[in-house]
């Protein structure tokens, strides 16, 4: 996808704050939280580039802590500072804590109905994780130097070690087995391939 042109939106503690409410209210799961601040941030307001947002992202996910609290967390610290960093945090999840709270309290999850819904949600929780995952796709390419494509051998190792992960998450191998696995052989593909 192609980022618009043209000069980026102003960035004031508003702005951030709203991109935070909208993302919490509007979105359910990690996966498609991301995707949508990648389109706020990166697309519609252009605060970051595509490279910047990689960055960032990758960041989030090494720090310990759920992904998408760390995200939201670095980007506000990186964009608008702590103080605002924290409230960001606080507008994202404070929308789905209060959603939680009340379909627990007003749904019946054994009634047909209400089981129909949270599986049409976890329908479109999937895809949303599909599309963060397209989107990553480029990178199985990238090289720490800009305009450095990996070897096609490295490439190869990528995919089939992504392909695995993803089989031994749908074939339902405990997470810590997969990363048992996953941690070690990634680093010898990024080291050694």
């Amino acid at each position: 996808m192609t980022v618009p042109a043209g000069p980026p939106s102003p960035l004031t503690p508003w702005a951030w704050l709203g991109v935070n409410l909208g993302i919490g209210t509007l979105s359910f799961g990690s996966g498609s939280r991301i995707v949508l601040y990648e389109e706020a941030v990166v697309r519609r307001h252009r605060w970051l580039t595509a490279a910047e947002f990689e960055e960032v992202l990758t960041i989030a996910q090494l720090l310990p802590g759920p992904n998408l609290v760390n995200l939201a967390a670095y980007l506000g610290y990186r964009l608008v500072g702590p103080v605002l960093a924290v409230l960001g945090v606080l507008c994202l999840c404070l929308p789905g804590a209060i959603l939680a709270v009340g379909v627990a309290v007003a749904l019946a999850t054994e009634r047909p109905w209400a089981s129909a819904l949270l599986h049409g949600m976890a329908v479109a929780g999937l895809v949303l994780l599909l599309q963060f995952v397209a989107r990553r796709l480029p990178g199985l390419r990238s090289t720490p130097r800009p305009g450095v494509h990996a070897p096609a051998r490295r490439i190869w190792l990528r995919s089939a070690l992504l392909v695995g992960v993803g089989a031994a998450l749908l074939a339902g191998v405990p997470l810590f087995r997969i990363l048992a696995v996953a941690l070690p052989l990634s680093l010898l593909v990024e080291f050694f391939a």
